[in-house]
């Protein structure tokens, strides 16, 4: 039951404070103190009213920190399937939380979190990235917070803040796809032009094995991938559920991985596609002092080597795929996407790889027609 008592009188005999008490759905007894008895009256006339609803949250569950939450929450996030969370993922996440999050938010109370606060947070963010990806991170957080019974309603309220406002990148045209394959190291040549024209992800490409190039078919099998934690090397699957496909490669391509399988691959059904000139697996801060070199010999400084595998999009669509089917091709996968997602079919992937391979054969033609659509031409 709850119930009001007087805690305080002036010289008069005059109340002047007052308690109200009363228990939470779990039978906790909890108090709070108000000025006026009409305040509160009120109180727990909205306590009472709460309970009714299902919608009361113990304000003193709140008392945690955002960081010490934030820290749990990482650690026992799991993804839609129920897996725990990847690696780099976590990585990420504490990235953002230790930089974005923690400095400013990081003290403070779940319960004290307020929307002029996140605005005002948000507002200090610099980038054209992180601040986005650190406002889902926050919200993904607090929205569990309000789950868990901790806070009444979620504080990120900004809109458009979880948007990535990235300027676009300044893709290679074909042309340029090639000089940089001709200009790096030939142990990578066709780690480039995989990217380029499979449009596989660094770590899918760290993951292949001689098992999963099937010349014949002219597919490629993607079900591992590598990635970087901490200066650790863990290999895993793709980055989605998506990313285990296979991926039909054009002929020139097919060309290129017969040539680099016999030249640097050992012929073990498992050995390592893509290694280092000692057999290790690539890492990228090494890869990368290589592929700054082909970039500055190219004079497309600009261009990553991420700015491949969008390359590879941007060709599949002019080759006349669908909006699909790109995203089969690369293993794109997200709720909204599942709507309007259909399964393409392996024949249509060989068409889409087929036009591909003609663009990327066309700068042995002497009018350069198959290149004109990467030209704007």
């Amino acid at each position: 039951m709850s119930s009001i008592s007087v805690v305080q009188r002036d010289r008069n005999g005059r109340a002047t404070k007052f308690k109200a008490r009363w228990r939470t759905p779990d039978g906790a007894s909890r108090s709070r103190r108000f000025n006026k008895k009409i305040d509160a009256e009120q109180w727990l006339i909205t306590v009472e009213g709460s309970k009714l609803t299902g919608g009361y949250v113990d304000r003193s569950a709140g008392g945690v920190t955002v960081e010490a939450f934030a820290l749990r929450w990482i650690e026992t996030r799991r993804s839609r399937d129920g897996a725990p969370l990847r690696p780099r993922t976590v990585a990420l996440y504490r990235q953002l939380c230790a930089t974005h999050i923690a400095p400013t938010l990081g003290r403070v109370k779940l319960r004290d979190v307020t929307p002029a606060a996140v605005r005002d947070w948000h507002a200090s963010l610099a980038g054209a990235v992180a601040p986005a990806k650190a406002y889902r991170l926050l919200r993904a957080i607090l929205s569990t917070a309000v789950d868990d019974g901790l806070i009444v309603r979620n504080p990120c309220s900004v809109k458009g803040a979880g948007v990535e406002r990235s300027p676009e990148r300044p893709l290679p045209t074909g042309d340029e796809v090639w000089q940089l394959a001709d200009a790096i190291a030939p142990r990578y040549r066709c780690l480039v032009l995989s990217a380029a024209f499979v449009g596989l992800r660094w770590g899918e490409l760290c993951g292949l094995r001689r098992c999963d190039i099937d010349l014949r078919s002219r597919v490629i099998h993607v079900s591992r991938s590598i990635v970087e934690v901490d200066g650790e090397l863990r290999e895993g699957p793709p980055k989605t559920a998506a990313g285990v496909r296979a991926v039909a490669m054009p002929s020139v391509v097919a060309v290129e991985l017969e040539r680099h399988l016999a030249d640097y691959v050992g012929a073990e059904k498992d050995a390592a596609v893509f290694v280092g000139p000692q057999g290790a697996t690539l890492r990228r801060a090494n890869f990368n002092v290589i592929w700054n070199r082909a970039r500055v010999t190219v004079g497309r400084e600009d261009v990553h080597f991420h700015d491949l595998r969008h390359f590879s999009n941007t060709l599949a669509a002019s080759a006349g795929a669908s909006t699909r089917e790109p995203m089969s091709r690369l293993g794109h996968a997200s709720p909204a996407a599942a709507l309007r997602y259909q399964h393409a079919t392996a024949e249509r992937d060989r068409v889409i790889a087929e036009r591909m391979g003609e663009v990327a054969e066309g700068r042995t033609t002497r009018d350069g027609a198959a290149l004109r659509v990467l030209r704007g031409g």
